[in-house]
């Protein structure tokens, strides 16, 4: 295993740059099934926010060594990887007040609980209604607006990283 790929020295070519990027972002849409209720019902959230840092190290490296490629400090880079990784803490944030069973309380005398596929379930539905729906007031103009935000760092990685990769080479 060449250690070069795990620190943020050296630099990286444009081929090899769109090549390692394409199967990061196919890891990181992959590394979403680890907040599957299977996994959180048996390991929590520990096997996503092991992969998620791994996925932010190996992001922050090849942009990096991209960035050195093109004669370009790594510090943007950098900004966008504190950006993202502070936007993960928020959705782990959530992820935990929306998977605590004391949350909401126990069920009544008479009352069934809602099973996990129901409760995993309305959160997107209410999303969905909020986006999708014309008219609910000034209520849906705000939920809209954190929704963009909460989508932003994702979409500020993904230009960061095809602006990364169009740069040309310097020797």
């Amino acid at each position: 295993m060449d250690l070069r790929l795990l620190a943020t020295q050296g630099r990286l070519g444009r081929k090899a740059f769109a090549l390692c990027v394409l199967a990061l972002y196919a890891a990181g849409i992959a590394a979403q099934f680890l907040l599957s209720g299977e996994v959180i019902a048996r390991a929590g959230v520990w096997p996503f926010i092991l992969v998620q840092a791994v996925l932010i190290w190996s992001w922050l490296v090849l942009h990096a060594g991209r960035l050195r490629d093109a004669g370009q400090p790594p510090a943007a880079a950098i900004g966008v990887a504190l950006v993202y990784t502070l936007s993960l803490a928020l959705l782990l944030m959530l992820i935990a007040f929306l998977s605590n069973p004391d949350a909401v309380g126990q069920p009544g005398p008479g009352e069934r609980p809602a099973g996990p596929a129901v409760a995993g379930a309305l959160p997107v539905l209410f999303l969905f209604a909020i986006v999708f729906k014309p008219d609910f007031g000034v209520f849906t103009t705000i939920l809209k607006g954190l929704i963009l935000i909460a989508f932003l760092p994702v979409v500020i990685s993904l230009i960061f990283s095809i602006r990364t990769g169009l740069r040309p080479s310097v020797p």
